[in-house]
C-alpha cells in the first residue's frame, strides 16, 4: 500500500506519524493519543497518507485495543485501507526526500526497536493460553511461557531454559496416561515440510493435551530450532461430548432415543444383509400406563419409566441396543440370534418388569408389559415395516391378555389398515364427530326372581366404510385408551345414556362403565 518494508516501517520515529500528510498529522496524533490513553475502539477515520515515492492518497483508519486473558491492556491492533475510489480524489505531492541517518545511529534505533519487539512478543506469549516450548538445534530449551507450565504442572520457579527438552518433560508433576501411539509421538520433529501433525496426549489426571511442533528456519532457509505448541482441549472435548450424549440419549432414562433407535437399527439390518444373517427388534411398551399417568400424575410416570429403564437394562447384552422412543414405548435391536433366543430375552423382558415393586403415594402399583417380536428379513424388508410389524406383534400380545410376549403372526394380522393406531384414532375421532357412535343394553338380572335389576350400557361403532356393519369395542377401545380419545368416549356415553333416560321414562336404571 505505501511502498516501505516493515523493517523501514519499524526505523521510523514516531511512526506511523511521518506516513501521515503534514496537514493530517495533528489530527492523526489526536486520535491515537485518544485511542492509546482512553482505550476505545474507532472506526472510519479519514486522512491522508504518503507513499514511499512521495504521493498521498486518502485512507481510513479503524483501530481495537488489545487485552490479554487478565483484561490487562496492552496496546491497539489498528488496520488502514485506501480510500481513494471512496473519495474519487487523488492528489500528487512532490516527493519528499528522507534523509538516512548514519549507519551507526540505524543500527541502534535497531536494536532498540528489536528490544521493545521482544518485550511485546514476550508480553503476548506470557498472556496467551497456549503452551510454548521453543528448542534450538541440540534440543536445548531456549524458551517457555507460563501456560507450558501450566499444563505440564511444572513449578513455576523451575528453571528449565537450557535443559533438554526431553528432561523437561521428565520433570512435569504429572504423569501421562501412556499409550504407544502418544509416548512415540512426545515431541516427535516434523518432517522437512516444517508442520508436524496434531497429536493429542491423554493426561493421567483425565486432561487432554494437543501438541504441535513448527520448524523455525532463518533466513537463508537454514534450521535453528523448533517450536512446540501444547494445548489443553478438556474443556472443549467435554463439550462435545455432552453435546453428542445429548443428541442420542433419551433426557428421562438416559436411553438412547429415536434417532440413534433409527441409525442402529439401519446399521444392524446392513450388517444383517452383508453376512447373511437375521436380527430381531422387539418392541415393548407398558400395560396401562396411561391409567397411572392420569391418576397418579406425571411424576409417578417418570419414576416408573425410569425403575423399568434401569431393570431391563440388566437383560440386555452389550451388543444389543436398548432404546426409549418417546411415552411408555421401548425397544431392543439384538442381532444375529434365533428366534428361541428372542423367545428367551422376552420373556425375561416381561418377567423383570413384572418383579418391580412400585409404591407411590402408599399405593402398590403393578407394572406389567406386552411385547412385540419381529424379524428381519423373515418378516420384513425395510425398517419401517420391521418396527410397524414388531408393534402389531406387541398388539397382539395385549390381545392375548397382556404381561405376555408374542412373535410377529400375518396371520393374525388382519385388514392392515385396521392395525394402524393412527388409522383407528381417525377412526375414533370421526366416529365421534359424525355420529358412528351407538348404545347398546344388556339387562342384569338377578339370579333368584329373574327379576331385571338394570341396564349395562356398551358402545358400538359403525363402520363408515360400511353403514350395516357394527364394530366390536375390543377392535378400538384399547387404541382409544393409549390415546387418551377414551375420554371423549366416556362422555359421549354417558350423555346418550342420559338422553336415553330422558325420552323413555319406562326404561331401567342404566349402569355406564367409566375408563
Amino acid at each position: 500500500m505505501l511502498g516501505y518494508s516493515p523493517d523501514e516501517c519499524l526505523a521510523m520515529e514516531r511512526f506511523p506519524e511521518p506516513i501521515v500528510a503534514e496537514e493530517d498529522v495533528h489530527q492523526a496524533r489526536k486520535h491515537m493519543r485518544l485511542s492509546v490513553f482512553k482505550r476505545t475502539a474507532g472506526q472510519d477515520f479519514e486522512f491522508h497518507l504518503k507513499r514511499k515515492d512521495g504521493t498521498t492518497f486518502w485512507a481510513a483508519a479503524d483501530w481495537l485495543p488489545i487485552f490479554d486473558a487478565e483484561q490487562r491492556y496492552l496496546g491497539i491492533r489498528l488496520s488502514v485501507r485506501d480510500a481513494d475510489l471512496r473519495k474519487q480524489a487523488e492528489r500528487k505531492l512532490q516527493a519528499t526526500v528522507i534523509e538516512l541517518e548514519s549507519a551507526q545511529e540505524i543500527q541502534k534505533q535497531y536494536l532498540a526497536q528489536a528490544r521493545e519487539e521482544q518485550a511485546r512478543l514476550t508480553a503476548l506469549l506470557s498472556a496467551m493460553s497456549i503452551g510454548i516450548l521453543f528448542v534450538g538445534r541440540d534440543n536445548k530449551v531456549l524458551y517457555t511461557n507460563p501456560a507450558f507450565y501450566l499444563i505440564w504442572m511444572i513449578r513455576a520457579d523451575s528453571i528449565v531454559v537450557g535443559m533438554d527438552a526431553y528432561d523437561v518433560l521428565q520433570s512435569s508433576a504429572n504423569l501421562l496416561k501412556i499409550s504407544d501411539h502418544s509416548s512415540n509421538n512426545i515431541l516427535r520433529t516434523p518432517e522437512p515440510t516444517g508442520v508436524s501433525e496434531s497429536v493429542e496426549i491423554q493426561m493421567a489426571d483425565g486432561r487432554m493435551v494437543t501438541q504441535l511442533c513448527y520448524g523455525v528456519r532463518d533466513d537463508d532457509r537454514r534450521l535453528v530450532g523448533h517450536l512446540w505448541i501444547y494445548e489443553d482441549i478438556t474443556r472443549e472435548r467435554q463439550t462435545a461430548d455432552q453435546l453428542i450424549y445429548l443428541a442420542e440419549r433419551d433426557a428421562l432414562t438416559g436411553l438412547f432415543n429415536r434417532h440413534r433407535f433409527q441409525e442402529e437399527l439401519n446399521r444392524l439390518m446392513a450388517e444383517a444383509e452383508r453376512h447373511n444373517t437375521r436380527m430381531v427388534l422387539l418392541f415393548f411398551d407398558l400395560d396401562e400406563f396411561k391409567y397411572i399417568n392420569d391418576t397418579f400424575g406425571h411424576r409417578a410416570g417418570d419414576a416408573m419409566l425410569i425403575r423399568v429403564a434401569g431393570e431391563v437394562s440388566t437383560q440386555i447384552r452389550r451388543n444389543e441396543v436398548y432404546s426409549r422412543l418417546g411415552g411408555d414405548e421401548f425397544a431392543v435391536l439384538t442381532p444375529d440370534v434365533s428366534d428361541a433366543d428372542a423367545q428367551i430375552l422376552a420373556e425375561r423382558i416381561v418377567r423383570a418388569i413384572a418383579r418391580i415393586p412400585f409404591q407411590f403415594e402408599g399405593h402398590n402399583l403393578r407394572l406389567t408389559t406386552s411385547v412385540g417380536i419381529a424379524v428381519y428379513p423373515d418378516d420384513a424388508t425395510t425398517s419401517d415395516d420391521l418396527v410397524a410389524h414388531a408393534d402389531a406383534a406387541m398388539y397382539q400380545a395385549k390381545e392375548a391378555g397382556k404381561n405376555t410376549w408374542r412373535m410377529y403372526s400375518r396371520e393374525l394380522d388382519v385388514s392392515r389398515h385396521m392395525v394402524s393406531r393412527l388409522s383407528w384414532n381417525e377412526r375414533i375421532h370421526r366416529a365421534l364427530e359424525h355420529g358412528l357412535l351407538r348404545l347398546h343394553f344388556q339387562g342384569v338380572f338377578e339370579t333368584e326372581s329373574l327379576k331385571l335389576s338394570h341396564l349395562e350400557a356398551l358402545v358400538r361403532m359403525v363402520d363408515e366404510q360400511n353403514p350395516g356393519k357394527i364394530i366390536l369395542p375390543g377392535n378400538f377401545i384399547p387404541i382409544a385408551e393409549k390415546t387418551g380419545k377414551i375420554l371423549d368416549i366416556d362422555r359421549w356415553v354417558i350423555g346418550a345414556s342420559i338422553q336415553y333416560l330422558k325420552h323413555s321414562a319406562e326404561t331401567p336404571p342404566i349402569a355406564v362403565n367409566i375408563s
